[in-house]
């Protein structure tokens, strides 16, 4: 079974202040922790549009017996631009 969600991580700040705040959510992200990603995103408010989806989908993947997660790949906007004053981040991350 497959399950997807996507989600752009932090929007329109300062790459290192994205990557910090968005390695927040990851951690908790790939600690399989649902309650604890979704409380992250919105005490640190990280601008994570897809928190609820991703939420539900590690949630559903729990119940189907997922044991671990792993990060693939974390960038920013600011890669292709040159801008990294005001970054939108992406992050994919697989959880079996």
């Amino acid at each position: 079974m497959l399950l997807a969600a996507s989600s752009d991580m932090s929007h329109y700040i300062g790459a290192d202040e994205a990557a910090a705040l968005d390695h927040l959510a990851l951690d908790r992200l790939l600690a399989l922790d649902p309650a604890g990603l979704h409380e992250t995103v919105r005490r640190h408010h990280i601008s994570m549009c897809g928190i609820l989806p991703a939420t539900v989908a590690l949630v559903a993947a729990l119940e189907l017996g997922a044991r671990r997660a792993e990060l693939v790949g974390y960038t920013h906007s600011g890669q292709v631009t040159g801008d990294t004053e005001r970054v939108v981040a992406y992050a994919g991350a697989l959880v079996q």
